[in-house]
This record gives structure tokens, C-alpha cells and sequence, in this order.
């Protein structure tokens, strides 16, 4: 009985592996053309401004709020594909921020503060080489996801000033940056060369320096160094590109 019995499952195995060896899902056989083609460039990006101006403002805490500034932002980037859904490019941006505070009061748990004639101005410049893989959805050549691997820096400088006592006091700084990171996203074709780009950063080295002078005679320095693997919901960014051969 014993005999039968492994006999059977000896054929059994047999028939596996004879089929096993003829076992194909198609890759080869399924031609798929490429989502972006070698030789295809694409240059785009992303601006941003906004201004707000507060004349004796009122909210929850904060009081006799007057104030004034601006923000500013470009980010423009040129990809080229070297190889069939494989791009490589570079990634600038400039940003520029201001803050005029007249005056300001705030009064919450029998605590009382105040503040004016503060002034704050900075910009920084950032540069990043991008290596970029698409990943078609099946046969669409509509949408599809990619992954950018970015490695680059940037520079700010800044400075600030206080005039509220009895002597006006000054800051000025200057901050460097490095990173690293990947940020996925979804790339969706309006039109045959007009596409819409989603990111979002879910890995990120980052290390950080700054040299701070203090009314121009205290000096001052910082240096910090991060890494972290999860989803910033603050870093998604929504921007346009043109792709053309």
C-alpha cells in the first residue's frame, strides 16, 4: 500500500516539474511600448506667490495685529529620458520671504506679550540632480507613477531686525543645506504633451548648518543632521510639465 502510494506521489511531482518548465506569464511575448521614450525632453515647474497686509487685526489670542509681507516662489526643472522611462535632470528654485510687524499683542493664561517694529527678509537658492524611473500602468500611456532619486543643496541668507526697545537690534544669517531623497508621485497627460506631476517625499537625508552674527559682533553657529522613511504630507507638490522629443 505504502508502495502505491509513493509511486503516485512521485508522478505526481514529476508532472509539476514537467509543466513547471513550460510555465510563462507572457512578459516576453506582450510587446509594450514605452511611457516616455528615449530622447524625450520635458521642462516645467511650479510658482507660487502670496502677500497678506494686517491692519489691527484681531484673532483668538492675538491682538492690535498690523503687518505686511510677501512670499515668492519659482521652482523650474528640465528632464531628459536617456534611455526609454528613464530621465535624468536638474531641479532649481528660488525663494523669498519678507515680514514687516508694526505691532502685536497677545494675552492668553494671564500671560501678556507684545512686540513691534520687527523685520525679517530672506531668500534661499536650491539646486538638485534628479534621476527619474517611470512606472507604467499596463498599456496606458495616459497615466503612470514615477520615483525621483534627488541629491542637491541650497543656500539662505537672511536677516532680521528688532526695533521694539531701546536700541535696535540685528541679525544676520547664513544657512547651507544637503539631502538626499525620494519622492515618489503620479504623472497624469492632459493633453498629448501637457502633463500634470503629483509628488511626495517619503525618504529624506538631510544635514544642516547655519553661522549667525549678532549685531555684527556676537557670532554665532548650528549644525543638524536628520533622516527619516515616512510620508510629509507637507513636502506633496503639484506641478506642470511639457514633454517634447
Amino acid at each position: 500500500m505504502h508502495k502505491y502510494i509513493i509511486i503516485t506521489l512521485l508522478m505526481l511531482l514529476g508532472d509539476l516539474c514537467a509543466n513547471a518548465q513550460h510555465y510563462d506569464r507572457g512578459y516576453e511575448k506582450v510587446p509594450s511600448a514605452p511611457f516616455i521614450r528615449k530622447g524625450t525632453w520635458a521642462v516645467g515647474g511650479t510658482a507660487k506667490y502670496s502677500q497678506h497686509i494686517n491692519d489691527d487685526y484681531n484673532f483668538l489670542v492675538i491682538s492690535n495685529l498690523n503687518s505686511n509681507g510677501y512670499n515668492i516662489s519659482a521652482n523650474p526643472h528640465v528632464m531628459y529620458a536617456i534611455k526609454d522611462n528613464i530621465a535624468v535632470g536638474l531641479k532649481l528654485s528660488y525663494d523669498r520671504s519678507m515680514l514687516d510687524l508694526t505691532s502685536a499683542e497677545l494675552e492668553a493664561m494671564q500671560v501678556e506679550m507684545s512686540a513691534s517694529d520687527c523685520y525679517q527678509l530672506q531668500h534661499k537658492y536650491s539646486a538638485f540632480g534628479v534621476f527619474r524611473a517611470y512606472i507604467p500602468f499596463g498599456n496606458s500611456k495616459r497615466v503612470a507613477m514615477y520615483a525621483d532619486l534627488q541629491l542637491g543643496g541650497s543656500f539662505k541668507q537672511g536677516k532680521a531686525f528688532n526695533g521694539g526697545g531701546d536700541q535696535v537690534l540685528g541679525t544676520y544669517a547664513n544657512s547651507y543645506s544637503l539631502r538626499l531623497a525620494v519622492d515618489p508621485g503620479i504623472i497624469v497627460f492632459l493633453t498629448e504633451r501637457l502633463a500634470v506631476e503629483m509628488n511626495a517625499g517619503i525618504f529624506g537625508v538631510d544635514y544642516r548648518w547655519s553661522n549667525q552674527a549678532h549685531n555684527q559682533v556676537e557670532l554665532g553657529s548650528t549644525d543638524s543632521a536628520s533622516a527619516g522613511f515616512m510620508i510629509n504630507l507637507l513636502s506633496m507638490g503639484v506641478g506642470i510639465s511639457y514633454y517634447f522629443l
